[in-house]
């Protein structure tokens, strides 16, 4: 199988992530940014980074934007330079162009010039944090659309274990656990495997059935302590 490119515009926090996940998994990466800092910061982990102005379609063109399998534009904020990216990536013929946005009125905006998926960083962790701190069992919160969601729970230590097959999360509950972590070692769990306590569970299925879920095994919410 032919390794897939990418480029990345814009190498902020967001940006050099992006880049430095891509590498780790192996995939060939063109990164530009305006800012020589920004690029110096990534320089040594690529061979193709370049400071260069990315509503420049002739600059785009020289680098082989053209080419790659996927443009991420993650500047945010800096929506006019999003928005000439956009639309020049799509006149190159990339065919599938990733755009972040900080503000959701861009939206659809972003999707009418070209964009085939929008993204809000800033939206995702907000919700993420305020599931996390309304339910103190979920470690991460990761919201897959509208409907769906993936979350790790860690089981307390007064839990029971109980063989998978017994506990039936898909049937009693509407929830699959897909992932278990136990002692730094991860899983996919079968249905003969049991649940520990101490163990951190990935489960995907509805905010509601999550939540229901973790209160069956973790017992209800814990209550304040009062003075």
């Amino acid at each position: 199988m032919a390794k897939k490119s990418f480029a990345v515009i814009g190498l902020g926090q967001f940006g050099i992530s992006i880049v430095e996940e891509l590498v780790d998994n192996g995939m060939d990466v063109i990164a530009i940014d305006s800012n020589e800092e920004a690029v110096k910061k990534i320089s040594g982990l690529l061979p193709t980074v370049a400071v260069a102005n990315s509503t420049d379609e002739e600059a785009l063109k020289d680098l082989g934007i053209k080419d790659v399998d996927a443009a991420i534009v993650a500047y945010g904020s800096h929506i006019e330079a999003s928005i000439l990216t956009t639309v020049i990536l799509k006149e190159l013929g990339v065919k599938t162009i990733i755009v972040r946005v900080d503000d959701p009125y861009y939206t659809s905006i972003m999707k009418k010039l070209g964009a085939t998926e929008v993204i809000m960083p800033q939206k995702a962790a907000g919700v993420a944090l305020a599931n996390r701190l309304g339910n103190e069992d979920f470690k991460d919160f990761y919201k897959l659309d509208d409907k769906y969601s993936v979350v790790s729970i860690v089981i307390n230590n007064g839990y029971v274990p109980e063989q998978l097959k017994d506990l039936s999360s898909k049937d009693k509950y509407g929830v699959s656990i897909v992932l278990v972590m136990r002692n730094g070692r991860s899983f996919v769990p079968g249905g003969n495997d049991s649940l520990l306590p101490d163990d951190t569970i990935f489960v995907v299925g509805g905010t509601k059935e999550i939540r229901n879920f973790r209160e069956a095994i973790n017992g209800g919410r814990k209550k304040k302590r009062t003075l």
